[in-house]
């Protein structure tokens, strides 16, 4: 009986944790939020405009199909074998 006792009390505890820290995600202190507006003033410098190819996604192809082969390939020779 003390174990289900321990497992809600871990359970209350941590739904507690969380709530809280959701809370305050939302509305953070006035320290916080005073010192959060002069980072949002900043200037962050353009990239030059040759570093990459606009609308290249071939490579992000490839890996999508590598990873699709990675996954897959395994389920298919586990089904042949049994």
């Amino acid at each position: 009986m003390k174990r289900t006792h321990l497992f809600y009390a871990l359970v209350v505890l941590v739904a507690i944790l969380i709530a809280t820290l959701t809370i305050l995600n939302f509305f953070p202190s006035f320290a916080l939020t005073q010192h959060a507006t002069g980072a949002l003033q900043q200037v962050t410098p353009t990239p030059p405009a040759d570093s990459s190819e606009i609308g290249s996604t071939d490579g992000i192809l490839i890996m999508g199909f590598v990873i699709a082969l990675i996954v897959t390939l395994p389920l298919i020779f586990r089904k042949q074998g049994k």
